[in-house]
């Protein structure tokens, strides 16, 4: 007996609500629009309560670089890698002197190319810097010019002075939301210190241009200056 009152009350759930939606489809949109309203504020809300987690406690964690990452900056997207002489038009390729990778991405993600702690962030969400525990500077960028970008496309998960563990997610994007603005979203990787560096190389040339990396995959090294 429990078994059919359970499938009766379930049949007459489901009539109810046909019932209702069709004589007024209205609230059907109605419903979705105010659970979608409903869903932004509480991502709006984790946000922001993120931010201010980051800014009260600083998250000042010492994360050492394990041996087996240290000289090596892993790929921060899966996507298929593209020479900086084909991007001419992108600001963050031209200012870093040849010390950069460039991919073209598949996926609306960025992931921790390094083991770290964020020290930029812009308020587009869409450019972040990191510095390892051995001095390497890193910034990572998502499109031509990432200044300019309004930043609706762009959520950041990572914030500034958190530490971060290679392949941690940092910042995820709407695709379809920047095609609709004319944007792109190549991602750039340049390490910023070069100077303090002995050297800082590019795996591309190694490569095809067809190659598809992914999170995890090497594409650049770097050397040390002797500590004599």
């Amino acid at each position: 007996m429990r078994t059919t009152t359970t499938v009766t009350n379930a049949m007459n759930i489901k009539s109810y609500l046909n019932h209702i939606y069709m004589d007024d489809p209205d609230r059907i949109f109605l419903k979705l629009s105010y659970m979608g309203e409903k869903i932004n504020g509480l991502v709006a809300r984790s946000d922001h309560n993120a931010h201010a987690k980051s800014d009260a406690d600083h998250d000042y964690v010492t994360l050492e670089v394990p041996a087996e990452q240290r000289g090596k900056l892993f790929s921060p997207a899966t996507g298929r890698l593209v020479s900086p002489e084909h991007v001419p038009t992108n600001e963050p390729t031209r200012g870093a002197r040849g010390c950069c990778v460039c991919i073209r991405p598949s996926h609306g993600m960025l992931y921790a190319p390094v083991t770290g702690r964020i020290t930029t962030q812009l308020p587009s969400h869409n450019a972040i810097g990191i510095m390892t525990f051995d001095g390497v500077q890193i910034l990572l960028t998502v499109g031509d010019a990432p200044q300019n970008y309004r930043g609706s496309a762009f959520r950041q998960l990572a914030w500034q002075n958190d530490s971060v563990h290679l392949g941690d997610p940092l910042i995820a994007w709407d695709r379809g939301i920047l095609r609709d603005e004319g944007q792109n979203d190549l991602v750039v990787m340049a390490v910023t210190n070069p100077n303090d560096l002995a050297s800082v190389t590019p795996l591309q040339h190694r490569m095809p241009w067809t190659t598809v990396v992914r999170p995890g995959a090497q594409v650049m090294s770097v050397e040390f200056p002797n500590a004599s």
